[in-house]
C-alpha cells in the first residue's frame, strides 16, 4: 500500500480499495497504521467525481530522516536525508581510512551529530554506510586482509549503533555509487549497468537487473585486482602483480611520472601538464586508459551492461582516459554486446555515493516488511 502511494498509483482510499481488492475497512486500518507511523500524510482534497471530494494521500518524505556517509579513501561524503533520498544537509570532508575504524567511525558520527542541528533523534529511521573495503553485506563487516587492514573484520553496524540505537547498513563504497547512478539517472532506462570508479583506487559495481550484484558474499565487482598484461612487475596492495589497481589508477599514474622525474603531487599537477601538451603525461594517460578498456572490455563480454559509467576523480579529469576506454572496449568486446552499448562519465559525480546510499537503506526501511514490523 505504501509503495502504491509513493509511486501515485494509488493517491486516495478509494483507488487503493481497487487496485488492491481490499474492503474499505481494512483500507483505513492499513492508512491509519501509515499516517500513525507518519509514513503518509493526508493531502488536499482530489478531485470530486459527485459528492465530497475524496481525501488524497501523500508520502511523507519528511517522516524521517536516514544518516548517511560514502567513504572513499581519501575524501568522505557524509549526509542528513529525508526519506525520499533528498539531501537535508551534507559535509564533505577529507580522511584518511587508512587510520582505521577507530579514528574515522568517531569523525562520522561527530559530523552526523552536527549536521542533525535541532532535528530529534526521533526522526531517525536507519544508518547507510559505503566504505572502501571488501564487505561481506549479510555479515554486515568489513573484509579486507592485505588492504585496510585494521578494518578487517570489523562489524561497523553494533558501533554505530551504539550512538544511533537504529537499523545500520554496510556495503562497499562502489556498489552504492552504483546504486545512485542508476537510481538517478538511468532507472527506466537501463537495468543492466557497469560502473567503474577510477580514482586514488579502481574498482567496480554491477547492477543486473535493476538491482546491485554483490555475489555469494559480497565480493563481486573487484575489477581493480584483474591482472593486467604488460603491467611491467607493479606489486599491488593486495600482495599480487599487475593489478589493475597498481597500474591505472591516480595512485599509479602519479608514481609512474615521478618515476620519469615530474614533481607531481596531485592530479591538479597532472592536469596542468596535460593542458600544457607534455608527451610524457599524455602516454602515461593512454597506457592507464589502455590497460582500463582492456579489463572493462572482459567485463562487458561477461556481463552486457546496457551502461558503463565512470567515474572516480581520474575518469572525471581526464577525457582522453574516457576516450581511451571507449576504444578499446568497442574494438576488444563482442559486436553483439556493445551494439548498443554506452560508455558514459558519471553525471552525479561525487555526490552519487550520497543517493546510493540513502537509497540502500530506504529500500530496506519502507520495505513491506520493516513497514509490517510492530514500531
Amino acid at each position: 500500500m505504501l509503495r502504491l502511494i509513493r509511486t501515485g498509483e494509488a493517491v486516495t482510499r478509494a483507488d487503493i480499495g481497487r487496485v488492491t481488492g481490499l474492503s474499505r475497512p481494512a483500507v483505513s486500518l492499513r492508512v491509519t497504521e501509515l499516517l500513525d507511523r507518519r509514513l503518509i500524510v493526508e493531502d488536499n482534497e482530489g478531485p470530486s467525481t459527485g459528492g465530497r471530494p475524496p481525501t488524497r494521500l501523500a508520502f511523507n518524505a519528511a517522516g524521517g530522516v536516514v544518516l548517511v556517509a560514502s567513504l572513499g579513501a581519501s575524501r568522505a561524503q557524509i549526509a542528513v536525508c529525508d526519506l525520499a533520498a533528498g539531501e537535508l544537509a551534507r559535509a564533505d570532508l577529507a580522511v584518511d581510512v587508512e587510520e582505521g575504524p577507530d579514528v574515522v567511525l568517531p569523525l562520522v558520527m561527530r559530523t552526523w551529530e552536527e549536521l542533525l542541528g535541532d532535528r530529534p533523534a526521533s526522526l531517525i529511521r536507519a544508518v547507510g554506510l559505503g566504505v572502501p573495503a571488501t564487505v561481506e553485506f549479510a555479515a554486515r563487516r568489513t573484509e579486507s586482509a592485505r588492504i585496510m587492514a585494521s578494518w578487517t573484520g570489523v562489524a561497523i553496524p553494533p558501533i554505530i549503533a551504539e550512538r544511533f540505537p537504529v537499523p545500520v547498513f554496510l556495503d562497499n563504497d562502489v556498489n552504492v555509487i552504483a546504486i545512485g547512478e542508476h537510481r538517478a539517472v538511468y532507472a527506466g532506462q537501463a537495468d543492466d549497468l557497469l560502473f567503474i570508479k577510477v580514482s586514488t583506487r579502481i574498482g567496480s559495481g554491477v547492477i543486473a537487473g535493476g538491482e546491485i550484484l554483490r555475489g555469494a558474499l559480497g565480493a563481486a565487482g573487484e575489477i581493480g585486482h584483474i591482472p593486467v598484461r604488460d603491467g611491467g612487475g607493479v606489486l599491488c596492495r593486495c600482495g599480487n602483480t599487475d593489478c589493475l589497481d597498481s597500474v591505472a589508477s591516480a595512485t599509479a599514474i602519479l608514481r609512474r611520472l615521478r618515476s620519469r622525474g615530474y614533481e607531481v603531487k596531485t592530479l591538479a599537477d597532472v592536469v596542468a601538464l596535460v593542458r600544457g601538451g607534455d608527451a610524457e603525461t599524455m602516454t602515461v594517460i593512454r597506457d592507464a586508459a589502455r590497460m582500463l578498456g582492456e579489463v572493462v572490455a572482459s567485463a562487458v563480454n561477461i556481463l552486457n551492461p546496457a551502461v558503463v559509467v565512470l567515474g572516480g576523480d581520474v575518469a572525471e579529469t581526464f577525457q582522453p582516459l574516457v576516450s581511451g576506454v571507449r576504444e578499446v572496449v568497442y574494438r576488444r568486446s563482442t559486436a553483439l554486446s556493445t551494439r548498443n552499448l554506452r560508455i558514459e562519465r558519471s553525471r552525479l559525480g561525487p555526490g552519487a555515493g550520497i543517493v546510493g546510499c540513502a537509497h540502500m537503506v530506504l529500500d530496506h526501511v519502507l520495505s513491506p516488511e520493516a513497514v509490517d514490523s510492530p514500531p
